[in-house]
């Protein structure tokens, strides 16, 4: 494909279209790579004798810490920088490293590859979403964003509806001697089944043609290099600080609907402790969930969107995020509680459409507020903000309370709990906030040559 940037607002909409679902299906690999873990955790767990804190700690800080914070300067390559090169080095990155996990032998060393996983990993969201926004004009971009966040339950869903089973049989395999690497339990073969495949995924990229950066702001960016160049990390930062309010209400909530979602990694766990389910049972059953839950959430975020669109209000996007929340605390808070199986999986289906509702809407919110010049950061601060709560602290608060109860049967409670308390808290600040949002909103349209969103 020519190197040659292009408007991409002039694209064929069949082009477009085919932009987002390869980077929807980048966004699918990405999540199969990261719910892995949690199918394993059990036989993981015993293998290396670890404790659920550390089980906690592999399945969020592990992922986290460098897919938090290698983000920003990840986006501030992409916002100068060819971003499917960005991305074709990262997807080979992500995909190596979850190949590498089957090496572990130990904590730390299979710590250290899901650390790895994270890096590659970090280039998807401030890469896709800046893509995604340069080749659709701004009234027509959350339905291309929202599908390629749909890209976040298919992945899951795939990873939980066919990596059960397989899981489950690869783990009754006896453990086999690999050629160089002596004899690898069966857990280990499993990462290199699911990492290996994905590094043809990185050469698709350069079938992607580079877009012009859109939504240009007509002044410097908080005094920093505004153009073509893209403005500076500080710029930036400058100016999200000074409408934090806006980008605040934005945050916040969308890094609650990233805690209330990584509660899902406990779900293997959760299914084999109170209801005695196996991985290949409770696999089938959330990818199910997944694959149902998920697509309805995002037509329903689509929906209330178009909605409050149509009735002209430029929080449109929050708004959906807030019902969707309200309705993702409602499933999450009460399904690891419930006194009959039926009750659990309507529950979590429940929580499953709140939370791709509510995701759906997040990086289409950031991109009515984020000038062109920092879009990329700006989605990279953005998962910054959302990933140290999300990634870093939404898995260990569970398997630290399950710990200090004593009793591993205790962890569908300390799930409620976190449920409880962190959704209850964003409600409140997103509702609060939304007045914010709308400003920011409206200053950005003040800036920019495009048409009105609304």
């Amino acid at each position: 494909m020519s190197n040659t940037p292009f408007r991409g607002y002039e694209a064929s909409r069949r082009y477009a279209w085919y932009v987002v679902l390869l980077l929807t299906l980048t966004q699918v690999v990405s999540y199969i790579d990261r719910f892995l873990p949690s199918l394993l955790i059990e036989q993981v767990k015993t293998d290396l004798e670890l404790s659920d804190f550390q089980v906690g700690l592999l399945l969020g800080p592990a992922f986290g810490f460098f897919y938090v914070f290698v983000g920003v300067p990840i986006g501030w390559m992409a916002d100068r920088y060819s971003r499917r090169k960005i991305l074709a080095t990262g997807i080979a990155i992500w995909c190596s490293m979850t190949a590498a996990a089957g090496l572990a032998r130990s904590f730390l060393p299979l710590f250290c590859a899901r650390l790895g996983v994270g890096l590659g990993e970090a280039a998807v969201a401030p890469c896709s979403v800046s893509l995604i926004s340069d080749y659709f004009e701004r009234r027509r971009r959350p339905p291309a964003i929202s599908t390629f966040m749909a890209g976040t339950f298919i992945g899951a869903g795939t990873a939980f509806l066919f990596g059960g089973p397989i899981v489950y049989a690869i783990t009754r395999m006896p453990a086999q001697s690999v050629p160089l690497l002596g004899e690898l339990a069966t857990w280990q073969l499993a990462f290199f089944v699911v990492g290996l495949p994905g590094l043809l995924l990185s050469l698709l990229m350069f079938t992607i043609r580079e877009p012009m950066r859109m939504d240009q702001a007509k002044r410097d960016i908080e005094a920093g290099d505004a153009g073509d160049g893209g403005a500076t990390i500080g710029s930036a930062l400058r100016y999200i600080r000074t409408r934090w309010r806006g980008f605040g209400t934005l945050f916040v909530g969308s890094a609650a609907v990233v805690m209330l979602g990584s509660l899902a990694f406990w779900n293997a766990a959760f299914f084999e402790r109170t209801w005695g389910w196996d991985v290949r049972q409770v696999g089938i059953a959330t990818g199910l969930l997944y694959f149902t839950g998920g697509p309805v959430g995002t037509l329903l975020g689509i929906r209330l969107t178009n909605y409050w669109i149509g009735k002209g209000h430029a929080d449109a996007t929050i708004r959906a995020l807030w019902v969707g929340l309200f309705i993702a605390v409602l499933g999450f808070s009460t399904f690891t509680i419930m006194p009959t199986l039926e009750l659990t999986i309507a529950s979590l289906f429940l929580a499953f459409v709140g939370q791709a509702a509510a995701a759906a809407a997040g990086p289409a919110s950031l991109t009515i507020i984020a000038p062109g010049q920092m879009k990329s950061q700006g989605v990279a601060i953005y998962y910054l903000f959302i990933g140290i709560f999300g990634q870093l602290l939404g898995t260990p608060p569970v398997g630290l309370m399950t710990d200090l109860f004593g009793d591993p049967s205790m962890l569908r409670y300390a799930m409620s709990i976190e449920a409880i308390v962190v959704g209850m808290v964003a409600l409140t600040l997103v509702a609060l906030g939304r007045r914010h949002y709308r400003a920011a909103a409206h200053e950005l349209d003040q800036m920019i040559d495009e048409p009105r969103m609304l």
